[in-house]
């Protein structure tokens, strides 16, 4: 393949450019490219039809803020991230984890709201399952894609059973196909209130999350933009309102425990 003379000079810089302009094609666009699943109430979801949720109605204001419209891309767990690194969304609002491994990939809102695993077991269950370690020797289902599958993998002796979505474990807890199952305790109460299976919430289990907004690295006009925002909206109560609108709970700041670390 030849290239033509002097492209090659040109190709870091148009690259450049490309990173450096996103907050500008969103402003050209008009509209901000949110990608999520809407499978997950309530933080996403479809009710007749219309999605709707918690990190829907954030995005909206989120777009208002920004002074643009929102645009909503649904699309498979897999298809998140990698329509983020390729630009073909301009972030996910999908109750993403921030982790060390994908900070190395996407650089990051401020969290919007914070959260931690936590098991869902029988309802008859008198086992002392108080913590992950307990779980030794048992069987633990998780949804594939879990930002919880790696936590569940440091506990040796776990039978860990993977899942392609987050409901199929719940069925199989409640048929004693397996010992537990280990999902977002933002998303429990309402998995569990939709199965309408006999399960019940279980312990909470390992560190706080921050969820965050990922987004292409070197963009720095555009994190200040979306964190700017998200200040606005957490300084006057919306963001607080909204989550207790959906969750019955502020989980727009760390747990108090947390909250001095």
């Amino acid at each position: 393949m030849r290239f033509l003379p002097g492209l090659i000079l040109l190709l870091p810089l148009v690259s450049t450019c490309a990173q450096a302009e996103l907050m500008d094609d969103i402003n050209d666009r008009g509209e901000l490219r949110i990608a999520l699943e809407a499978n997950a109430p309530p933080f996403n979801f479809k009710d007749d039809g219309k999605l709707t949720g918690f990190e829907v109605e954030l995005g909206q204001l989120l777009a208002s803020e920004l002074d643009v419209r929102p645009d909503f891309v649904v699309t498979a767990a897999a298809d998140l991230l990698p329509g983020v690194e390729s630009g073909r969304f301009d972030v996910a609002i999908n109750h993403i984890a921030v982790t060390p491994e994908l900070k190395d990939r996407f650089d990051f809102s401020e969290p919007y709201s914070y959260s931690s695993a936590q098991l869902i077991v029988r309802k008859e269950e008198q086992r002392p399952l108080f913590s992950l370690q307990a779980l030794r020797g048992q069987a633990l289902g998780v949804a594939q894609g879990s930002q919880f599958v790696d936590q569940a993998r440091t506990v040796e002796g776990i039978n860990l059973r993977s899942y392609a979505d987050a409901q199929q474990p719940i069925k199989d807890v409640a048929d004693k196909q397996i010992d537990a199952a280990i999902s977002d305790r933002l998303l429990i109460p309402y998995a569990i209130r939709d199965s309408r299976l006999p399960v019940k919430e279980g312990a909470k289990v390992g560190p706080t999350l921050s969820l965050a907004i990922p987004f292409q690295k070197g963009n720095p006009a555009f994190q200040a933009s979306l964190d700017s925002a998200l200040q606005r909206i957490k300084a006057d109560g919306r963001l607080m309102a909204l989550s207790e609108k959906w969750f019955g709970m502020d989980a727009s700041k760390p747990p108090r425990t947390d909250a001095g670390q």
